[in-house]
């Protein structure tokens, strides 16, 4: 039995995807491969991986591209699972949580990863100006 490689890094063309609203669930599929079924990260950093990638087609509509990374560091006080959702930029603000109305259907994802991170979450912009968000999940 092959044992998942726990990192790697996926670009999805957005034109190559019948129907954007697939692209969470390519995503979730995605961390499963690198991390297998059973491991105990998983759900939080699928969960998290969906909102980012559904951020990132929501925000930047005419984006040719998301490309999503996860990697093992050593940031702050431990090891953690750093999952980083990026793409071409072209969004005027940077994502920020937003307290949707009640009757709302959207508008929590970022609240929802703030939970999940315990607030070990960012957002920066590279040189070329993609936008960058990330999540630290504990190992």
């Amino acid at each position: 039995m092959r044992k998942p490689p726990y990192s790697g890094v996926k670009v999805w063309s957005l034109r190559e995807i019948p129907g954007l609203d697939r692209l969470p669930g390519l995503a979730r599929q995605e961390l499963r491969e690198w991390m297998g079924p059973g491991h105990p990260a998983l759900d939080d950093l699928t969960l998290i991986a969906s909102e980012l990638v559904t951020n990132a087609i929501v925000h930047v509509p005419a984006a040719p591209w998301v490309r999503m990374s996860l990697n093992l560091t050593l940031e702050g006080a431990g090891r953690h699972w750093r999952l980083a959702v990026t793409d071409p930029g072209g969004a005027p603000t940077i994502p920020v949580p937003r307290t949707p109305e009640f009757s709302e259907r959207s508008g929590r994802g970022l609240w929802i990863v703030d939970d999940l991170t315990g607030g070990c979450w960012g957002t920066h912009r590279t040189r070329a100006g993609e936008r960058v968000v990330w999540a630290l999940v504990p190992r």
